[in-house]
């Protein structure tokens, strides 16, 4: 189980970690001469080197193996104050210290960079300083040491750490500890590099050769410090030359490495060659400094070679994206000679860069494109302007490439020391944009086409549903009036003409717009629609032949579209457009003509099939309740319209009169003249019925020789009078026939009256007719009343 592996792996590292505590805790080791006063303390290196390359939590380990070291190695109680508070507070103050070094300063963990020297430098100095006050002040309070020796203890304390923190934990920070991490990783099998087969070659002798002159010369330097007689060291600034060389030649790995051996070095001299007590702390102080020094200086060098190796793969990066650039790529001098010219540049303009000596050697212009000129643009570029722009050059072949400039200067501290230009070749790319605009341009008119095609289909159907609604050609009209309106907005004017019931003239049912300009009437054959059947155009410029029912003066283009259902011709109709002279061509002139005449031709077959269904559907009616020959309204519409009247004058309160009246002596006109002779004598009593009574009464022609007249807000008085009226009016009548006059006519009339004789229509019809025989026996020419009902 890889999390058993781990809990197994850090307990592994944890007990490793405190028998290396524990034998770096030795007095031979750290070189103690009596409590609170050692040379070195490397067991701190270990400790600052867990917590800064595994992890601060660490620090409770720590804190248990250095009570646990005082407790074994020096006998210390494990309540004291060393052992509980001064652990406690070591192992706090290097844990906060590890914590800031790796959350919040980020540093690397291998010391390559000075900057992250110096930090660990200062932090671990501070932790150094914080973890010896805490330490003595512990010494002091078990009463291990005098309260004299504070100073002198506490700074003994903290070279002993310092020493351990800059000579041993950047050694286990470089070379020990990524492998613990790596061990310690979830993913530390996966991460693990393999390691190339060992060979030995001419570079690897030379640099084992190097290690061990270097070695030697440490060795040399610790004698000639060490081994003068009278122990002076007046030597010590030799130390530096070995660290100094090692770390110039090799950095930061290589530098760590050698101050381990330093400072090794020096305290196995010290053994051999004990100091006296005033050369101890300076000794100290010198492996301090000579750590501090040597870190920083290989931390500079390893940047600096990091920082190289960083130019040169930026640089070859670079140059490899130039040469292996797809675009061309130009650079110039001041001067503008040509300094750098890639192979795609050379492919572009097919030119060797050799030969382009200066901005004057470059691919021909077009003739007349000021805006391609190569020299201007560059020089533009020289004079510190970045450009970017489409220009258009002919190559040296006689081809014309269409290509994209980005042109910049090449700045170096506020001057233009050159020029960086960019060519790319967008031939295909233009022709490409120009022929996709076309194809825009032409879909955006094919949709708008479309869109005023789905609007005047939509006008169409509600012009149809709006006709299909209509009960009457008048209200039919009336909707075609305002629907060829927003069919047409470009048509200001316009009529629909149908034929008349005689067919021998074309009368204009609705005008619109300038309906002055547009005749009334006019005879079928005025019209070339008409004529031939088809859409007919007649243009003002006198290109066209002209309807005779237009006007002169017409200013605009007309066309008349004959309305034709079920292959009888309705009508006209008849549109006045603006002029389209002003289309560029005669392709968009007819275009748009078409268009409009498409459009009206379905117009109008909607209009012609509307109007000739409610012609046919009036006919219809009309002879169903109208009498053929009077033309007065039939025996069916009185029964329906009496009752109705009836109903509103109850609900009104007013009163309404029926008159039933007889030609007399009809029989002896048909027997004597014939029964035409009998049907002209109908007819005229018709019309001098129609003439006689209002708008409102009705006539109707109830059964042969019969008429019934309702007379709506009329009493029983009131309808008498009308009738002696009407009686008067037939006997003054002179009729011929065939210039054969057919003597005088006279009525007898029946007058009924609602409510005085009766409530329902059948009653007062009944006794209107009953008062008409009454008028026949009484000698005829004779109008009687109806009695009241209560009389």
């Amino acid at each position: 189980m890889p999390s058993q592996r781990l809990i197994f792996r850090h307990a592994l590292v944890s007990i490793s970690f405190v028998l290396l505590y524990l034998l770096l805790n030795r007095p031979e080791v750290i070189f103690i001469s009596r409590i609170g006063f050692t040379a070195w303390y490397p067991a701190i290196g270990l400790v600052m080197a867990l917590l800064l390359g595994v992890s601060p939590w660490y620090a409770l380990l720590v804190c248990f193996a250095d009570a646990l070291a005082g407790k074994v190695i020096y006998a210390q109680p494990v309540m004291s104050f060393s052992g509980a508070v001064g652990s406690v507070g070591s192992a706090l103050c290097y844990g906060a210290a590890a914590y800031v070094l790796r959350v919040y300063l980020r540093i690397d963990l291998g010391l390559r960079r000075r900057r992250d020297v110096v930090y660990y430098i200062f932090v671990g100095a501070t932790a150094a300083a914080a973890a010896s006050i805490i330490g003595v002040a512990c010494l002091i309070a078990d009463h291990s040491i005098a309260r004299g020796d504070y100073k002198s203890s506490g700074v003994g304390w903290f070279l002993g750490d310092a020493i351990g923190l800059l000579g041993i934990a950047p050694f286990l920070l470089v070379h020990l500890l990524p492998h613990v991490r790596n061990w310690l990783s979830p993913m530390g099998s996966q991460l693990r590099p393999t390691r190339a087969p060992f060979t030995v070659s001419k570079f690897a002798l030379g640099r084992i050769v190097e290690a061990s002159t270097q070695a030697l010369t440490i060795f040399i330097v610790l004698l000639i410090i060490f081994g003068s007689n009278g122990q002076h060291y007046d030597h010590f600034y030799l130390s530096f030359i070995p660290i100094i060389w090692i770390a110039m030649r090799h950095g930061i790995r290589r530098v760590v490495t050698g101050l381990l051996v330093m400072n090794f070095g020096i305290m196995v001299a010290m053994q051999l060659f004990p100091p006296t007590t005033i050369m101890f702390n300076k000794i100290a102080l010198l492996m301090l400094v000579l750590s501090a020094v040597g870190l920083i200086v290989g931390s500079e060098v390893s940047e600096r070679h990091r920082l190289v190796i960083d130019l040169n793969r930026q640089t070859t990066y670079l140059d490899s994206l130039i040469q292996n650039s797809p675009l061309g790529i130009l650079v110039l001098d001041p001067q503008g000679a040509v300094e750098l010219a890639n192979p795609a540049f050379e492919e572009l303009f097919q030119s060797d860069k050799h030969k382009l000596a200066s901005i004057d050697i470059m691919p021909t212009e077009i003739l007349g494109d000021e805006s391609s000129d190569s020299t201007q643009l560059i020089r533009q570029i020289l004079a510190g302007n970045a450009l970017h722009k489409t220009v258009r050059q002919r190559r040296r072949d006689g081809k014309i490439l269409d290509l994209a400039l980005h042109g910049v200067p090449l700045m170096v501290g506020g001057e233009v020391r050159g020029a960086y230009l960019i060519y790319e070749d967008v031939s295909e790319q233009t022709r490409a944009s120009e022929a996709q605009r076309r194809n825009t341009q032409s879909l955006d008119r094919l949709v708008k086409e479309l869109e005023v095609r789905t609007q005047q289909t939509t006008s169409l159907n509600e012009m149809g549903s709006l006709l299909a609604s209509s009960g009457t050609v008048k209200e039919a009209c009336d909707v075609v009036a305002k629907s060829v309106h927003k069919l047409f907005p470009e048509a200001p004017s316009g009529a629909l003409y149908l034929f008349r019931s005689s067919r021998d003239l074309i009368e204009a049912a609705v005008r619109w717009g300038e309906e002055d300009a547009l005749a009334p009437t006019f005879p079928p054959d005025t019209c070339w629609s008409l004529r031939h059947g088809q859409p007919h155009w007649s243009g003002h410029l006198g290109d066209e032949i002209a309807c005779q029912h237009l006007t002169k003066s017409s200013t605009t283009e007309s066309l008349c579209v004959p309305m034709v259902a079920q292959g009888n011709t309705v009508g006209v109709l008849h549109l006045e457009f603006e002029s389209t002279a002003e289309l560029q061509g005669e392709s968009g002139k007819d275009s748009l003509r078409d268009s409009r005449q498409q459009l009206a031709i379905s117009g109008a077959s909607q209009i012609a099939l509307s109007l000739a269904s409610l012609q046919l559907r009036e006919t219809l009616r009309e002879q169903s309740i109208r009498d053929p020959l009077t033309h007065l309204f039939n025996r069916r519409f009185l029964e329906e319209s009496f009752g109705r009247e009836l109903l509103l004058a109850g609900r009104k309160k007013q009163s309404i009169a029926v008159l039933f009246l007889d030609l007399d002596h009809f029989k002896r006109f048909n027997d004597t003249f014939g029964h035409d002779a009998g049907d002209m004598v109908l007819r005229s009593l018709a019309d001098l019925l129609r003439n006689f009574f209002r708008a409102t009464d009705i006539c109707c022609r109830y059964g042969g020789e019969e008429f019934a007249i309702i007379l709506p807000e009329s009493t029983a008085l009131l309808a008498a009078v009308r009738a002696d009226a009407l009686r008067s009016e037939v006997k003054r009548l002179r009729l011929q026939y065939k210039k054969q006059p057919l003597g005088p006519l006279t009525v007898s009339v029946g007058v009924a009256a609602f409510p005085e004789h009766g409530s329902t229509s059948e009653e007062l019809l009944k006794i209107a007719d009953q008062c008409l025989y009454e008028s026949k026996g009484r000698g005829r020419d004779v109008v009687t009343v109806a009695l009241p009902q209560n009389a």
